[in-house]
């Protein structure tokens, strides 16, 4: 603790006597950024299992989003927010990249997350460092703190700042779930340059981080590309944003992230669904999911099982940082009824992987698998691939079904196994949801601007190894149930 504080202290003097400035909106060049990525799907996999066992269960609440300027908050870190906030449970460091922060450019690399608004990294001094390299904002000549009394922070995190002091620095805690253990990062708002590959953004207001607890995979932060105000997407002024994970047997699909005009359509067969959204959850997407189809049969699910209640419950919202799915009891019953049936064969105990519906590899290798698809309002389809929603394990040899309920009425969130090999584009100016399967066409994915500078980190494919640890299903019941307590606060 005593580092901690130190720590941000010595920030806290720094940034304030050398770098203080007013917060202007993000300003980018007409060209909007593109680059390619590895996600690495199958071992991400056997991490996400393997990471997130029992003892790990904080990890997977939602937590709050505080400031610490004053001293009449409920700030869990020593003072600040005039009222709690919360952000959505992460399992941050499934799909990652590498850009630049400053003048001259520092190189960082930042977790994909759309079910957060914050964007942030390590940053120097730091009271708990993990292994990546930190940003040092002193450093960096274009570098400037954000004030407390500045509206960007005021609206992220409302605090109440020193009235002896109209240039305190605009501090925050944001949890990436809740209790003992959650990942969270501490630190102080700043506005620099971000460079993605030949694209400059100036003024971008990002966190940095001193104090960094949890797992955030092999990235130093987090790309938060939700609703909120301080998203990248709202910070770059963009209408649209799209990505593609390509899975890991693709031969010639990259995976990749655009913004802007480059978020486009790759092929002439495409589907289009409403975006939803929450005033009870602002800050994530949902879609308007209709039904499910089994070998081409609709299953009987009762109408109003994916509705967002008038209470925020329910519902459907996307996340890629959860690379499972969830689904409402009431359906999910339905669904491994009818994979069970279309399968025919024993199931086993998939307590190992903490997952529901499983068996061993040996006898699935001669079974056919029931397909399955996606039904959303306005009759747009999501064919599936059969890795999108089972997974085989080679040190256990097991494969599961990679959906697992959630109590009903509690609603549901589509993972991100689930979207590997499809183009998924935000409309988010015309509220609408506009995929495509590059798989399925075997189109290849735009060439990014300039040479790819992704780090090593984040290239080739990944053998499994050991077995993961026992894990309950109820952790992963936990995990969603943060959004259903996060939408009632």
């Amino acid at each position: 603790m005593a580092g901690r504080n130190l720590a941000l202290a010595i920030a806290f003097f720094f940034l304030v006597l050398v770098m203080p400035q007013m917060v202007t909106p993000a300003k980018s060049s007409a060209k909007s950024p593109r680059f390619t990525m590895n996600p690495r799907t199958k071992k991400q996999t056997r991490d996400f299992l393997k990471n997130h066992g029992s003892s790990d269960t904080a990890d997977l609440l939602p937590g709050q989003q505080e400031g610490e300027g004053g001293s009449d908050g409920q700030s869990k870190s020593g003072g600040g927010g005039d009222r709690e906030m919360q952000a959505p449970a992460t399992n941050a460091g499934v799909y990652i990249f590498s850009y630049d922060i400053g003048t001259p450019p520092q190189r960082v690399s930042g977790a994909l997350d759309i079910a957060s608004d914050l964007v942030w990294t390590q940053c120097a001094p730091c009271a708990t460092c993990d292994t990546t390299q930190p940003f040092y904002p002193l450093n960096s000549t274009t570098a400037a703190a954000v004030e407390c009394t500045n509206l960007a922070c005021q609206q992220f995190v409302p605090q109440t700042c020193s009235a002896a002091d109209d240039s305190s620095q605009c501090s925050y805690t944001y949890m990436y779930g809740g209790g003992g253990g959650a990942a969270n990062t501490t630190g102080f708002l700043v506005t620099d340059s971000f460079t993605f590959d030949t694209i400059r953004v100036d003024g971008v207001v990002f966190g940095c981080g001193l104090d960094n607890v949890g797992d955030f995979g092999d990235a130093s932060g987090v790309i938060g590309l939700g609703r909120g105000n301080l998203s990248l997407v709202s910070q770059l002024q963009v209408d649209r944003f799209s990505y593609h994970f390509a899975p890991d047997d693709s031969v010639d699909a990259q995976s990749f992230i655009l913004f802007g005009e480059d978020a486009a359509p790759q092929t002439s067969r495409t589907f289009s669904t409403r975006l939803l959204a929450s005033d009870a959850n602002p800050n994530l997407y949902y879609v308007d999911l209709a039904g499910i189809k089994v070998d081409g049969k609709d299953l009987d699910i009762p109408r109003g099982t994916f509705d967002i209640g008038k209470d925020g419950s329910g519902g459907v919202a996307l996340t890629i940082t959860t690379l499972v799915t969830l689904l409402d009891e009431v359906a999910y019953k339905l669904l491994r009824q009818a994979m069970v049936s279309g399968i025919g064969l024993s199931t086993v105990d998939g307590s190992a992987l903490g997952l529901d519906l499983c068996y061993t590899s040996q006898s699935m290798a001669k079974a056919k698998v029931p397909s399955m698809a996606l039904v959303f309002s306005g009759g747009a389809v999501m064919e599936l691939e059969m890795g999108n929603y089972f997974y085989m394990d080679e040190t256990t040899g097991l494969e599961c079904l990679t959906i697992v309920p959630s109590p009903a009425g509690d609603g549901s969130l589509l993972g991100g196994l689930i979207q590997t090999g499809t183009h998924m584009i935000y409309d988010i100016s015309g509220s609408k949801l506009v995929f495509e399967s590059l798989e399925q066409a075997g189109a290849a994915a735009p060439p990014p601007l300039g040479s790819s500078k992704s780090s090593d980190k984040t290239v080739g494919r990944r053998s499994w190894s050991a077995p993961p640890p026992l894990i309950s299903p109820a952790v992963l019941l936990i995990q969603f149930a943060c959004v259903v307590l996060y939408m009632f606060k």
